[in-house]
């Protein structure tokens, strides 16, 4: 897969397979909704949430977006990972404007929350892709 296929690929609102080390050689991997911006992907959590507590442990991570709409492709990235603490208001509304539109990030959102959340940033320095 080139690499404009991948970027485009990335920026639609799949939800994506998120995987952090856990402890004694275990992996952890979660179902996640992200945005990919700026070369990195943003990733929103509850504060002290398991995929949390494995980023900061390791400070590494991986992710795989399926397309998963009639045809068999993939983007993996794999790289360090850094925590934003606290996640704004905006940043959370991105997220979920991305997913659901503006009415329904507003509905989501505008109740509070983000105040107990984190966001993780992975830099992809490792892509594995597959499929157009």
């Amino acid at each position: 897969m080139d690499t404009a296929r991948r970027d485009e690929l990335v920026a639609r609102p799949h939800t994506a397979v998120l995987a952090t080390q856990w402890t004694r050689g275990r992996v952890h991997q979660a179902p996640v909704w992200y945005l990919y911006e700026d070369g990195a992907f943003k990733v929103i959590t509850e504060r002290g949430s398991q995929k949390h507590r494995n980023a900061v442990r390791s400070g590494r991570a991986s992710i795989c977006v399926d397309e998963r709409a009639g045809r068999f492709a993939y983007v993996m990235a794999e790289g360090p990972v850094s925590v934003v603490d606290p996640v704004s208001f905006e940043q959370r509304l991105a997220l979920h404007r991305h997913y659901r539109g503006d009415e329904g990030a507003h509905r989501a959102v505008d109740g509070g929350g983000h105040e107990k959340m984190v966001m993780l940033l992975l830099t992809p320095e490792r892509w594995i892709s597959w499929g157009l």
